[in-house]
């Protein structure tokens, strides 16, 4: 199993770096999350790291980075969920990348993620997914995530925008 590990700040540099790169090499694929150099950004990065929000799967340098923590924007607070729970019950998944894409390490990663949210007794596993970025919407429905609603609000880095919800329940909670 893929183990998730905390970044370090002294990693701060090689994650934006990271991201730079997969904004890079997905432009003209089916993965477009209109991240830009206004998100992630170095800011971001390091207050991530420093809240211990997050975490990287290294092997031969970043191999994937993801933020996980509770927090939800309010519009979310609109959306008829699976399972009615409160922050401290639910994980919520930001900024997920993965250099390579078909070696299972997203999967693993998720597997990681799973246990360990069922392990901290949470009931489900949340995330949001920009509107167009068909391929995250995809792979995410492959893990096992469902559609739950969309909200339109607004992000510093690309403006008024939809986005898309999708909730993994937790086996103990179906």
């Amino acid at each position: 199993m893929i183990k998730l590990r905390k970044a370090r700040i002294s990693e701060s540099d090689e994650i934006l770096n990271f991201y730079r790169n997969i904004i890079s090499s997905i432009k003209d694929s089916e993965f477009r999350p209109k991240w830009n150099d206004r998100y992630p950004d170095l800011e971001f990065i390091r207050n991530s790291i420093l809240k211990e929000e997050l975490f990287v799967y290294s092997n031969d340098g970043i191999e994937a980075s993801v933020v996980i923590n509770s927090e939800q924007i309010e519009e979310y607070g609109n959306v008829k969920w699976h399972v009615d729970a409160g922050p401290d019950e639910i994980i919520m998944i930001h900024t997920f990348a993965v250099r390579s894409a078909g070696k299972g390490i997203g999967k693993g990663i998720f597997d990681y993620i799973v246990k360990k949210a069922i392990e901290n007794n949470r009931k489900s596993i949340r995330l949001d997914v920009i509107d167009g970025n068909v391929g995250a919407q995809k792979v995410f429905e492959k893990l096992g995530f469902e559609y739950v609603g969309s909200v339109e609000t607004f992000h510093e880095a690309v403006g008024l925008e939809t986005f898309h919800l999708y909730e993994n329940v937790l086996e103990k909670n179906k």
